[in-house]
């Protein structure tokens, strides 16, 4: 079994649940898939250390939750089971009515439990995500330039700018965001007419410099009771769009010390004001070698397992770099995923770290195939980028 340095456990109360699906109505920011809202419930079970788990039943049932813990995750907290986003709500409220305290993974528009029913006070864990108040939680200079307006001003705030191209927009919310639905990079006139049709439900708009990052880091933290720990750092893996597809990590000092103190800072601002768990913070170095901070995620991030499991896979397996990949389809049987992906799994090459039997969802308008998500290792990145060929050939839709 795989030794994890900090765990939910660790930071959350005993008698705490996490609860990482967002609500069907707080999906503003999000992807619309609902497959993936059922999924997500489910990326805490191996670092949950113990606590309970509201997770899909297609993401827990005996034969996946046996298969995660053959391949060494330490899945073994309980799990309370729903089937659909009604269903989460009212497990919810029941126990919170049991007593128990509700860890979130997405902030909900209508909260299914009493405020003092969460690990971190709702209005708190809102503001500390939303994108509008990032440069309050930062270091002066460690933000790019930006400019908070609300909507209605928007126009009057371009055309200050006289037409001055590329910028970013970006939603700001208390809603949960991710994968840069809610982020917009404008480097052409269309560009910038096609992010305000996409963010024109925004509560206010966040216009901010365009840096040329070479790379872009997401910096882990764990906030618990007695105060902020490190946990790693992972390479994001983005598109010319902003959009997320996944991390490096390798051992090592990642970014460096300068980034790791600017996200040490927030860290420590989200955790005064209250907040436990689990949070990202996405830096990126200028040219001038600055490293600035251009989002914060006080919550489980895609690839927070990502950089807790590294060092015990370098120990395990001699990795000298990994990869992880999400929302991995398989065109056959769950079960016949299950053994592919145990095969890989036992030459070493993938840690499996979420599988879920999505024709159990009786989906319509979008793929009901069985479902995975793995980090990739290897000796360095080309041979990663090999284990994810040979997972093509065998029936995995993984091309990058």
């Amino acid at each position: 079994m795989l030794t994890l340095p900090v765990t939910l456990a660790d930071l959350w109360p005993a008698d705490a649940v996490s609860s990482a699906r967002p609500d069907d109505d707080a999906i503003d920011w999000l992807s619309p898939s609902r497959g993936w809202r059922e999924r997500s419930s489910a990326v805490p079970l191996p670092f949950a250390g113990g606590l309970a788990v509201l997770c899909h039943e297609a993401a827990v049932a005996p034969a996946a939750l046996q298969f995660l813990r053959e391949c060494g995750l330490p899945a073994t907290g309980p799990v309370v089971t729903f089937q659909d986003g009604p269903g989460a709500r009212a497990s919810v409220a029941r126990l919170a009515v049991q007593g128990h305290r509700i860890g979130l993974t997405y902030a909900p528009r209508h909260p299914a439990a009493p405020g003092e029913a969460y690990v971190t006070e709702l209005a708190t864990f809102a503001s500390l995500n939303d994108k509008a108040e990032l440069a309050e939680l930062l270091p002066a200079g460690a933000a790019p330039a930006r400019e908070v307006v609300a909507p209605d001003r928007l126009a009057a705030a371009l055309a200050r700018r006289n037409g001055s191209l590329p910028l970013v927009l970006k939603a700001g919310s208390r809603l949960g965001t991710g994968a840069g639905r809610d982020v917009a990079i404008c480097r052409t006139p269309a560009d910038l007419d096609a992010a305000r049709r996409k963010l024109a439900l925004a509560e206010r708009i966040v216009i901010e410099e365009h840096c040329d990052f070479a790379t872009t880091w997401c910096l882990h933290y764990a906030a618990g009771d007695a105060g902020v720990t490190w946990c790693g750092a992972t390479e994001q893996v983005s598109d010319p769009e902003g959009g997320y597809h996944g991390n490096w990590w390798a051992p090592g000092p990642g970014p460096g010390e300068a980034a790791v103190e600017v996200g040490r800072y927030a860290a420590i601002a989200g955790w005064v004001r209250g907040y436990r768990g689990f949070l990202g913070v996405d830096v990126g170095r200028t040219p001038d070698g600055r490293w600035l901070a251009f989002d914060l995620n006080f919550r489980v991030n895609g690839s927070t397992l990502q950089a807790l499991v590294g060092d015990a896979l370098v120990d395990a397996w001699g990795a000298g770099c990994t990869r992880l990949r999400y929302g991995i389809p398989f065109p056959g049987p769950f079960e016949e995923m299950l053994d592919r992906l145990l095969a890989f799994h036992r030459r070493r090459e993938l840690l499996p770290v979420l599988v879920f039997d999505t024709p159990r969802l009786g989906l319509t308008g979008e793929s009901d195939a069985p479902v995975c998500g793995v980090i990739a290792a290897g000796a360095d990145r080309g041979a990663v980028a090999a284990v994810f060929d040979r997972m093509q050939e065998a029936g995995f839709a993984c091309a990058d």
